[in-house]
């Protein structure tokens, strides 16, 4: 009966947010502390049993995959394709995070209504939100200031962190912290698991940093579906200089918006438009025949489907810098 009436509860809730998506790209978070991940106590486990762990979104599930490994039961909520600006939470995506010992969510304001989700879901899952802690960029492409509150008159916070791969590495560690202090008993293979991914993190950024060092000065401009590459530029040199959709994906950009961002494109001679796989391509396209550019498509939001080259987090992030080194050089 009680579960019964959980998931008509679970149900109730879903219905009543299936009406708002889950918050533009851009919105504004609460400001964020670091975890106090000393404060997680063992979970006792029956034999055979594993960690229920759920992760938002695939992004997120991949990382806490390579961590985790065979210990735990992953579920990630955000199928491939899906924009986490865009989702909208399931009944069964309520059900899994009831049941679940973890919720590893990407933060900075990416599931902006994840709360309302996780609080109306019930059950004894710790939700941890892996950007917290970093220091976050604004959409204007200016850093946070520490100590900040959430009203910011130059732009709002940018949750795309994993474009800086210094951020993911900090994202191993606090994964790789919660679950060897929840399952103590499989914590030496995290902490092994989370070394290893660590490794090929840092080679990961060290060739970035190679491949944006080969493109031209004059050439490290980015125009793109939205502004979702910040980090990308803050960390490793190249300069957002426009976006299809100032502000998100599902704020239409003005006419004077378009013609502004056109103007910009030729004044920089600016040679690609790049569009992410989760936002429609149709109006950056329009602007790259416009301006006579090439439209290169990259992947932001979600990994790409099986055979696209970013099935990983890793292989995306090889995949967008070689597509935008190649079209800036």
């Amino acid at each position: 009966m009680k579960i019964h009436l959980q998931k008509l509860l679970s149900w109730f809730v879903v219905v009543v947010l299936l009406g708002a998506v889950l918050g533009a790209c851009g919105s504004t978070p609460e400001p964020e502390q670091p975890q106090d991940l000393a404060r997680l106590e063992p979970i006792s486990l029956d034999a055979g049993e594993k960690l229920s762990v759920i992760a938002t979104t695939n992004i997120v599930g991949d990382v806490v995959g390579q961590v985790g490994g065979d210990h735990i039961e992953l579920t990630t909520l955000m199928s491939i394709g899906v924009d986490p600006h865009s989702y909208v939470p399931t009944p069964a995506d309520s059900a899994a995070i009831h049941d679940a010992h973890i919720v590893f969510a990407s933060g900075a304001g990416l599931e902006s209504d994840l709360e309302r989700v996780f609080e109306s879901a019930g059950g004894d899952a710790i939700q941890v939100n892996l950007s917290d802690g970093l220091q976050h960029r604004l959409t204007e492409g200016t850093l946070e200031e520490e100590g900040d509150g959430h009203e910011h008159d130059e732009g709002e916070v940018d949750p795309h962190v994993w474009f800086d791969v210094r951020n993911v590495i900090h994202w191993v560690e606090t994964i790789e912290q919660a679950l060897s202090t929840l399952d103590q008993a499989n914590a030496a293979a995290y902490q092994a698991n989370a070394a290893a991914y660590t490794q090929e993190l840092e080679e990961l950024d060290a060739w970035v940093v190679e491949q944006v060092a080969a493109i031209p000065q004059a050439n490290r401009k980015l125009v793109t579906n939205h502004p979702s590459f910040g980090y990308l530029a803050g960390r490793y040199g190249l300069e957002q200089v426009g976006a299809v959709y100032p502000f998100s994906p599902s704020a239409e950009p003005s006419a004077g918006d378009i013609a502004l961002l056109e103007d910009t494109i030729r004044e920089y001679g600016v040679p690609a438009v790049f569009a992410e796989s989760t936002v429609n391509p149709k109006l950056a396209q329009q602007v790259a025949d416009d301006t006579r550019v090439k439209l290169v498509a990259l992947y932001s939001g979600s990994l790409g489907e099986p055979g696209s080259g970013a099935e990983t987090y890793i292989l995306l992030i090889r995949y967008d810098v070689g597509a935008i080194a190649n079209a800036l050089k």
